[in-house]
């Protein structure tokens, strides 16, 4: 008794101890480990430590950080040292699979196991970043880096919309890189190396995607009437493991007035028999179901992140729904101010956390075609992200293809690029594919279905494939066959 009693005591002194340290700034909600990133390893000593996870390794001490990259933890390269001005002496607050957050009276961190470093000043303090290697690409907005080369590379980014910064200065193209800045007291800074994890070769193969909407114009109580019938569905689980819904003629729109989209929300099933038929269906032939949720407009109206998880989660708990397709984060958007990385990272990981690692997220993150529209460490939890949605381009060699439609090599999640931005027409389908599988992005089609009116009489769902998705699929194959007789890796 009396050792358990000392036991007990020890425990409760420790949490008491760490309650005296303020490090919710850097507390992020989610789970690493769900996507095969992890802190592996970890010493800390007298204010100094070194922390390996998955795809990095950070050595602290005297006021400098050092970052190396590589999914070989016996063959890392440095990237950068990033230098703190008053070189913080750091108490470990606390310490898990998921990550390690240390506290100092000026600033705070948080190390996780995607390899993403949040820092947080107290008080009005330089950061400087400095580079030990040459990036091929090197994407900016203002302050926001994206440096990427053939071995992966790192995202520099303080919050847009925070407490504010200065750029004192930022010298770049060459190996010793210099970013420097001025950061306000809780001027956040999201730094991450990339790849944090292994690219899933098989889930490449076996993420086959069909997006429609959710109902054809046929039947009642929903203001398009019956989803699929059951022998398109068992017809789509021949060639697609996912299949995405969209808005419209799936959730309720006020007044039934199909004009009024409204992809915000709020993600009320229209027609709860038909929905749970499909379900059923799709689940009895292993197709997977993801709903449309729009981040992006959501956060732009309401500015709260919580009640829109909250509706995910009532999606999968009353339908049992396999996931959800993102249609934007907070971007910003005329003179609506929303960008938020940090807040970004952290829907995506607890959507992660909802879902578990068999959950499917779909990541629609074009925004522009800006040069840093990408995070590694965002799409690092989705099962597929996509970008090019209106993006121009002159070849297919553009660097917004090969450095942010590109996910392979970078966060090693799955690519998706919808190329319908202006570009020459001498560009064929056949040569978009061909690209797409030279990044090792895949392919997603769709099946569509009328959204303005009923059609008359009945109407036959499409079976998503084209003459260019069966080109794909075959080109899809050949490559599968090369990578099981060990020819690509």
């Amino acid at each position: 008794m009396k050792k358990n009693l000392i036991i007990l005591f020890l425990f409760f002194g420790y949490s008491c101890c760490n309650a005296q340290y303020d490090v919710d700034d850097v507390r992020i909600q989610g789970d690493s480990t769900l996507m095969g990133m992890k802190i592996e390893s970890s010493f800390f000593s007298d204010g100094a430590f070194l922390i390996e996870t998955t795809g990095a390794r950070f050595e602290y001490v005297k006021g400098e950080l050092k970052l190396y990259q590589g999914l070989d933890n016996n063959n890392r390269r440095f990237l950068s040292t990033i230098i703190f001005e008053n070189e913080p002496n750091f108490i470990k607050v606390e310490s898990l699979d998921d990550h390690i957050i240390f506290w100092s009276k000026d600033l705070n961190i948080g190390i996780y196991g995607d390899s993403t470093v949040i820092i947080s000043p107290k008080k009005s303090q330089d950061l400087k970043c400095k580079g030990n290697f040459k990036p091929d690409y090197e994407g900016r907005y203002k302050g926001e880096l994206l440096l990427i080369d053939d071995k992966g590379g790192m995202e520099i980014y303080p919050q847009r919309y925070e407490a504010g910064y200065k750029i004192k200065t930022i010298e770049l193209g060459k190996v010793e890189w210099v970013a420097d800045y001025e950061l306000n007291a809780k001027e956040r800074v999201m730094i991450a190396a990339f790849p944090g994890k292994k690219f899933n070769w098989e889930d490449s193969f076996n993420t086959r995607i069909v997006v429609t909407h959710g109902a054809m114009g046929l039947g009642e109580g929903n203001i398009y009437g019956e989803m699929p019938p059951n022998s398109t569905i068992e017809n789509w689980a021949q060639n697609f493991d996912v299949l995405v819904l969209f808005y419209k003629g799936l959730y309720e729109r006020p007044e039934k007035d199909i004009k009024n989209l409204r992809s915000h929300g709020p993600y009320i099933i229209e027609n709860i028999p038909e929905f749970r038929r499909l379900i059923t269906t799709a689940h009895n032939v292993d197709l997977k179901v993801v709903t449309y949720v729009g981040f992006f407009e959501y956060y732009r109206k309401f500015h709260n992140a919580e009640p829109f998880l909250e509706q995910i989660k009532k999606l999968k708990q009353q339908y049992g729904i396999d996931g959800v397709y993102i249609d934007g984060l907070s971007f910003d958007h005329n003179q609506n101010l929303d960008s938020n990385k940090i807040l970004n990272w952290e829907i995506v990981r607890r959507i992660r956390s909802l879902f578990g690692s068999e959950g499917v997220i779909i990541l629609h993150g074009t925004h522009g075609g800006l040069a840093v529209e990408t995070a590694p460490n965002i799409d690092a939890y989705c099962s597929a992200t996509l970008n090019g949605e209106g993006v121009p381009f002159q070849t297919v060699e553009d660097d917004y293809i090969k450095y942010n439609v590109r996910k392979y090599g970078i966060s090693n999640t799955i690519g998706l690029w919808r190329p319908d931005g202006k570009h020459p027409q001498t560009i064929t389908y056949k040569e978009i594919i061909d690209t797409i599988l030279k990044m090792n992005c895949r392919e997603a089609t769709y099946a569509h279905v009328p959204l303005d009116k009923a059609p008359v009489g009945k109407y036959k769902w499409g079976n998503g494939i084209s003459s260019a998705y069966s080109y794909y699929l075959r080109r899809l194959k050949h490559l599968e066959d090369l990578y099981h007789s060990g020819k690509v890796r």
